[in-house]
């Protein structure tokens, strides 16, 4: 089955009467991916160890592998910070945000802003880290 155009998706909730009506049909086209099994996806596309991720991300690794076993569920920032660890490209990052349940990267919000920037410039995460802390919106690896 082909997937469907986000467009299409939002023309049908439109659309409907009763939410009955587009639950039913559309059950197959949301996503539902809990951010373990996102992770394990990366780690096999990017052709990484855990620990490399985990040590780029700033992690602990205690906390880390929780993450990647489904113990715990990250955080947005977390995610990010994921996301350094990957070493993901901007959309990358976006895809992996979007797929797991948390808001893209906005560039009305100061504080994505200067992470779409510093992806862009291709930062890792601790200078990345420098650019927020400067601009005194905090950090990734500090973020609750």
């Amino acid at each position: 089955m082909t997937e469907r155009k986000t467009s299409e998706l939002f023309n049908e909730i439109e659309q409907a009467s009763e939410a009955d009506q587009f639950m039913t049909n559309m059950a197959s086209s949301f996503i539902r991916t809990n951010p373990a099994e996102y992770l394990a996806e990366l780690i096999q596309v990017k052709q990484v160890t855990k620990s490399q991720v985990i040590r780029q991300a700033n992690l602990t690794p205690s906390i880390g592998y929780q993450y990647f076993d489904g113990k715990r569920r990250p955080n947005r920032a977390r995610m990010i910070a994921l996301g350094f660890g990957f070493k993901l490209s901007l959309t990358e990052l976006n895809t992996m945000l979007k797929r797991t349940g948390y808001a893209v990267l906005y560039a009305k919000d100061e504080w994505d802003a200067l992470i779409i920037f510093a992806l862009s410039q291709r930062y890792d995460l601790d200078r990345t880290d420098e650019l927020l802390y400067q601009y005194g919106l905090g950090t990734i690896t500090a973020a609750d």
